[in-house]
């Protein structure tokens, strides 16, 4: 399994950047911030490796200051890794 975690350092930014790609039709979980990405508040939206560009583009539109990055996590065999992108 892969997915994308677009992190943030503000808890409300990341509830309002869930809110804000699902008023625009883009699927996006809050979930708990992988710990091996080592930044933002604790939460962070999980989004599909498909939307990534969507994604990446609403960031910069809403002009949340608190943006902290986008991880690739990497689920194998139950083993976890996760890398900036």
């Amino acid at each position: 399994m892969e997915y994308i975690a677009v992190t943030f350092r503000s808890r409300s930014h990341t509830i309002k950047f869930a809110e804000l790609l699902r008023r625009n039709g883009i699927y996006g979980e809050i979930i708990n911030t992988p710990k091996e990405a080592g930044v933002g508040c604790g939460l962070s939206v999980k989004i599909k490796i498909s939307d990534f560009v969507a994604v990446k583009k609403a960031v910069w539109i809403a002009g949340l200051t608190s943006f902290a990055g986008f991880f690739l996590v990497k689920i194998h065999y139950g083993r976890r890794t996760v890398r900036s992108i």
